[in-house]
């Protein structure tokens, strides 16, 4: 009697679909594994982690995620990003710091927004401070792998 997993696992599904469909008529392109790892992402939020329930059963499962998460979508919006753009040459260091911010940047935005949940649908996502802080610090790491191994991905 999980109808809400089921909604939100089609809503996913669908938004994934325009998104594909949206990538092949436009002039961007996004590398297949880019996208292969946000999809595991999306999986493993809405499938593993609410629908097994793992989110409940595990403390740890949570920080892995936001740091696989904050890793993933910083190289996706980079490449849509570099690929609607097409940026000048700049620095490696400059490309990779422009990632790791910009993943910082999703991560506070993530959980600014599961803040927002929590006090106005009251769905219980946050356990305090604590949990805040490290899913803060495993945002960091994952935007930090994210930039660096952005500049073997990205000439």
């Amino acid at each position: 009697m999980r109808y809400y997993y089921f909604f939100e696992t089609v809503i996913i599904y669908l938004s994934n679909l325009l998104f594909l469909y949206n990538e092949y008529n436009s002039k961007f392109q996004i590398k297949t594994g880019i996208i292969l790892l946000v999809i595991l992402t999306i999986l493993g939020h809405s499938f593993i982690g609410e629908y097994l329930d793992v989110y409940n059963k595990s403390k740890n499962y949570d920080r892995f995620l936001h740091l696989f998460a904050s890793f993933s979508f910083s190289l996706f919006a980079y490449s849509i990003i570099y690929s609607i753009i097409k940026p000048v040459n700049y620095s490696k260091l400059y490309v990779s710091l422009f990632v790791i911010t910009l993943g910082i940047s999703l991560g506070v935005l993530f959980e600014i927004i599961e803040f927002i949940q929590d006090t106005f649908l009251k769905t219980g996502n946050q356990h305090g401070l604590k949990d805040t802080n490290f899913d803060l610090i495993s945002d960091v790491i994952g935007a930090t792998i994210a930039g660096m191994i952005c500049t073997f991905i990205f000439p």
